[in-house]
């Protein structure tokens, strides 16, 4: 007689062990590649689990970015020394952050599946405009503080995708100091440097 999905009495943390499976395979194959199957195979599970505790694949991975870290709070602390040198900490703190055995593949995840489209691209963009860059503009006393932001993050973005996702050499290989040095001074010029004039916006 076939058994009901159900959770599983043999398992401490059926629900946990899914989403270590899911963070890694959303980190190598993005969410387009990731499959139900592929999963519970990775988590040890049959495959009813995976929708028995997460719904469909959106489900599965909006629960995926449950990241290991409070974003809300790194973002805090690297702001909370003031605005001299935040460039090179917010690069050192992201390379640090990607580098991570947890948190990194969490991030990669979300990096790899801002490329597709649909619900997971949603996701990513929500993530990326409602955590990182209000993140960052909520400590910028400012009225262009959300245009600096935006500029900002879309530059950690575009980091993250070349050092971790797609592998551009130098740039993969180089040392957290390496990295900071280079491209912080261009998160320092987008936060608290001069920009180029915009076209006058009307309302």
């Amino acid at each position: 007689m076939s058994r009901r999905p159900g959770p599983r009495a043999d398992r401490a943390d059926v629900r946990g062990d899914i989403l270590a499976a899911a963070r890694a395979l959303f980190a190598s194959r993005g969410f387009k590649g990731t499959t139900m199957r592929a999963v519970a195979d990775g988590a040890g599970v049959d495959v009813a689990l995976v929708p028995y505790y997460f719904g469909n694949k959106d489900g599965l991975f909006a629960a995926s970015l449950e990241l290991p870290i409070d974003p809300h709070e790194k973002i805090d602390e690297v702001f909370a020394q003031g605005l001299d040198g935040i460039g090179e900490r917010i690069v050192r703190t992201v390379a640090t952050i990607l580098d991570d055995p947890v948190v990194g593949p969490a991030l990669l995840g979300l990096m790899r599946s801002a490329m597709t489209e649909g619900a997971a691209h949603d996701v990513v963009r929500d993530f990326i405009d409602n955590v990182i860059i209000e993140g960052y503009a909520r400590h910028l006393d400012r009225p262009d503080a959300r245009e600096r932001a935006a500029l900002a993050a879309t530059q950690i973005v575009g980091l993250a995708m070349g050092r971790r996702v797609v592998g551009i050499e130098p740039l993969a290989s180089m040392s957290v100091d390496e990295v900071a040095a280079h491209v912080g001074p261009t998160i320092q010029r987008y936060l608290t440097g001069d920009l180029a004039p915009g076209p006058t916006r009307t309302s």
